[in-house]
């Protein structure tokens, strides 16, 4: 049995319709990309507490 392949011109949905679809479509890619970094930073090596540089030092800056 053949399919037709898909195509989304075919019937062009209402403008209302499309930006509904990409409301939802940019929310999901925004919950992707937080849980990207997530999935990111949980495969860092562990590192000690006394290891992770203060904000002050991080930026190079100093109080003296």
């Amino acid at each position: 049995m053949s399919r037709k392949p898909y195509d989304p011109l075919a019937a062009i949905p209402s403008p209302e319709a499309i930006r509904e679809r990409l409301t939802e479509t940019l929310t999901l890619a925004e919950r992707l990309r937080i849980l990207l970094e997530l999935a990111e930073r949980l495969r860092l090596p562990l590192v000690p507490a006394s290891d992770i540089p203060t904000p002050e030092h991080a930026k190079g800056g100093g109080r003296g």
